[in-house]
């Protein structure tokens, strides 16, 4: 049990219910194991990058952290930035953002 744990102590309880659920439909015969979870959840992570969007409930707490302290908010203030605007708009736009101030 602590190795469950500790591999996936980093996740969100959605992302790794998700995961569990997905590996269920796909091998109801073997019993995973926390790389198999791992997997998925990074498969998921991969699709929703596919999809254009990103999707915040696949992230690990900590990343989730990052995401909401630092990364949206550094992408807000460059939104008035000449040449990296439109990067700051793509990334508010894939987390599902809506840009506020200068709309260029």
């Amino acid at each position: 049990m602590l190795d469950w744990i500790k591999a996936l102590s980093g996740y969100s309880q959605e992302a790794i219910s998700g995961a569990c659920e997905e590996y269920i439909r796909r091998e109801s015969k073997r019993r995973p194991t926390p790389a198999d979870i791992r997997s998925l959840i990074g498969n998921s992570r991969t699709q929703g990058a596919d999809a254009g969007t990103g999707d915040r409930n696949s992230l690990s707490v900590d990343e989730r952290r990052k995401l909401e302290t630092e990364i949206l908010p550094r992408a807000r203030r460059l939104l008035d930035v000449p040449g990296l605007s439109e990067h700051a708009r793509k990334t508010l736009a894939f987390w599902g953002e809506q840009p506020k101030g200068n709309t260029q």
